[in-house]
């Protein structure tokens, strides 16, 4: 039997899984207060058109998972500029959620990927459930076009912007206040990235998720206050899941006022870091 993108198996995964693994997340997204008018049929066709983006694109997150990172957006609805930026965009699937959630938000979706696949790597990591795992060179690709049909089929493209490239290259040039940014980068390295000059940049009441809190570098760097002092500019922050779910949350700072310290952490970016080995020793 077929079990790939658009096969009857996918669909009625997906339905059972619904009906299962997903059920009380759903729920809870269906009784939720927000800031703005969300009624019942517009969530239901909201979590409707979830698991029709399940059943068609290849992804690498639940249900549970995307309606979290919905709901933390949905949370600030009536935040002017309010704008959600993923790094990380494999073959489109999240990216076509998240652009519907962005339109009915009222926000703006910034998508952030080499589209390419993943980068030359020497990581090799261990997970929370014993498995170890390398992510090989171009490993999870969605080129440009695949992804930008994706959302055009599945999302809401007129809420979405792509932007092509490493991310170190095209981080430092992202200057804008961001509200919720969402991590699917699995390297090190590009977590480390990612958090050094996208964290800054989240407004008070804003948050990061990350679905890497599975791999044990990912909460070795989470959990080192030097990391967080020395390299973003802030105090150590609260990280709800480390060591204990896929998807970890850290809400942004209560101030705008982060210090700047002599590696250059801080709103104004970090320098970059070569070395990530002593981490994923």
């Amino acid at each position: 039997m077929r079990r790939g993108p658009g096969s009857l198996y996918r669909r009625v995964q997906s339905l059972r899984f619904a009906a299962g693994r997903d059920r009380q997340a759903i729920g809870r997204f269906l009784r939720a207060d927000y800031p703005i008018a969300l009624p019942l049929a517009s969530r239901l066709g909201l979590v409707a058109r979830f698991v029709r983006i399940t059943n068609h694109v290849r992804t690498y997150h639940t249900q549970a998972e995307m309606l979290t990172v919905a709901d933390r957006v949905f949370r600030l609805a009536d935040r002017p500029g309010l704008t959600v930026l993923e790094a990380g965009a494999g073959k489109g699937g999240g990216t076509a959620k998240l652009s519907l959630v962005a339109r009915l938000a009222g926000a703006r979706l910034v998508v952030c990927d080499s589209f390419r696949g993943m980068p030359p790597n020497v990581e090799r990591h261990e997970n929370i459930y014993g498995r170890t795992t390398e992510f090989r060179a171009g490993a999870f690709r969605g080129t440009l076009s695949l992804v930008r049909r994706t959302v055009e089929r599945f999302g809401a493209p007129e809420a979405c912007e792509l932007v092509p490239g490493w991310f170190a290259d095209t981080l430092p040039g992202l200057v804008r206040p961001l509200d919720v940014v969402l991590l699917d980068v699995d390297l090190l390295d590009s977590t480390r990235t990612c958090v050094r000059w996208l964290f800054p940049r989240i407004r008070p009441g804003g948050v990061l998720l990350s679905q890497d809190g599975h791999l044990r570098a990912t909460i070795a760097l989470f959990g080192d206050a030097t990391f967080w002092r020395a390299e973003v500019g802030i105090e150590p922050p609260v990280v709800h899941g480390l060591g204990r779910s896929k998807l970890v949350e850290i809400p942004a700072a209560a101030s705008t006022a982060y210090r700047t310290n002599d590696t250059g952490g801080g709103p104004s970016g970090p320098p970059p870091v070569d070395d990530v080995r002593s981490l994923l020793a």
